[in-house]
């Protein structure tokens, strides 16, 4: 397959008619970036507000958590000091005593009850 007509000419200069010609401005060059930045911008905002009841969701579990804590917490100072109430009220005479004087108010013959409201 060798063909005795063809002639390779390795020292030819190639040109292209690009070459040539000055280079050519894309008049679409500066729309399509401001076209890709907005499009950019939605896609954010979608994504956002896709994402917005959950995060919404998320704070007000937040919340609920931190107030329960605090009822918790409310809770186990009442606890401990109920049981601390209890334990008095079956070991100290005198501490059962002042407090049924309070509640039934009792008093000795001899002596006076001042009360002072807050």
């Amino acid at each position: 397959m060798h063909d005795s007509e063809f002639q390779d000419r390795v020292n030819l200069p190639l040109r292209f008619a690009e070459e040539e010609a000055a280079p050519r401005r894309n008049p679409w060059r500066v729309p399509s970036l401001i076209m890709e930045v907005v499009i950019f911008a939605l896609i954010l905002v979608a994504i956002a507000r896709w994402f917005q009841p959950e995060m919404s969701r998320r704070d007000e579990m937040a919340f609920q958590e931190k107030r329960l804590e605090q009822v918790m917490q409310d809770k186990e100072s009442a606890v401990i000091r109920l049981r601390q109430e209890h334990r008095l009220l079956k070991t100290d005479k005198e501490y059962l005593e002042t407090i049924a004087r309070d509640r039934l108010d009792l008093q000795h013959p001899d002596e006076y009850i001042v009360r002072l409201e807050e």
